[in-house]
């Protein structure tokens, strides 16, 4: 049985981490602005500072649930905070793989399925709710994210999740998506912030994720499957995007890796059908 104390402060922060994050984004382009206007020492040192009073932090969400007795949820703020490096091609996706074999900890297929109200209430709101599997029915998980502000190849959005008790049961939902408005407490919430009553699919992607250690921090090594084509990815949670973001590129490039910034979401992708 989910636990649904503190749901409501949780989807509060995540609104609030939501707006952070357009105003990092907003930010980071408004200090592009001035570098280029200005070109000069002193506003270069202007950016930089500003740079540094930066309020994210990752949250590690993938990993964090509310579905438990622990107090964790009080001490994780909702916002998640990521490099992302898109590969191009399968070849340098398999030589990162090779480079990494040794530290290897997971692998998971991932099924990823979206839905919105009938009246269209999370695009309007910029919320993505998405339902996940893992290596068939091993674990299901409820995520609502907030749009993901892309910024040089690092990546903040608000995100709150939650594990689902049966993988199996929420099968179901992908031909009965209105069920997930009562039997998940996290959507629960949202239903009654945005006056849902009724949920519609909107269809979904694979992707296969390969889990390493590298520098301390958790990569991701993801292989995206879409309808109208495949792409590779890097993604890095971490506290220091701006320190790591640069060892993570030596590394690549040292390895004669060609890699560039990704440009869009998974789910704006899959929105767009783009593959950027």
């Amino acid at each position: 049985m989910l636990v649904t104390r503190q749901l409501t402060p949780r989807l509060n922060s995540f609104v609030h981490a939501f707006k952070e994050a357009h105003k990092v984004g907003t930010q980071a382009r408004g200090q592009r602005r001035v570098a280029a206007s200005q070109a000069s020492p002193a506003a270069a040192t202007t950016t930089a500072a500003a740079a540094a009073r930066t309020p994210c932090r990752a949250s590690h969400f993938r990993r964090e649930t509310v579905c438990c007795s622990s107090n964790r949820d009080q001490e994780v703020g909702p916002m998640e905070v990521e490099i992302k490096l898109r590969l191009p091609d399968r070849g340098a996706y398999d030589k990162v793989a090779s480079l990494l074999a040794s530290s290897k900890t997971a692998s998971y297929a991932q099924e990823n399925y979206f839905f919105d109200g009938d009246a269209n209430q999370l695009e309007a709101t910029h919320t993505v709710l998405r339902l996940r599997f893992y290596n068939g029915n091993d674990k299901a998980t409820v995520t609502i994210k907030g749009k993901q502000v892309l910024d040089k190849g690092i990546g903040r959005a608000s995100e709150v999740e939650e594990d689902v008790p049966d993988a199996a049961t929420a099968r179901q939902w992908l031909q009965e998506p209105s069920k997930m408005l009562e039997a998940s407490p996290l959507v629960n919430q949202l239903k009654d912030k945005l006056g849902i009553q009724h949920l519609v699919g909107m269809g979904g992607f694979r992707n296969q994720r390969d889990v390493f250690q590298w520098e301390g921090e958790t990569l991701e090594l993801d292989q995206t499957s879409y309808d109208w084509g495949t792409m590779y990815e890097i993604e890095v949670e971490t506290v220091n995007p701006e320190a790591l973001r640069p060892k993570l590129e030596t590394f690549l490039t040292s390895n004669a890796i060609q890699h560039s910034y990704s440009k869009s979401s998974k789910f704006g992708n899959f929105k767009n059908k783009s593959l950027l």
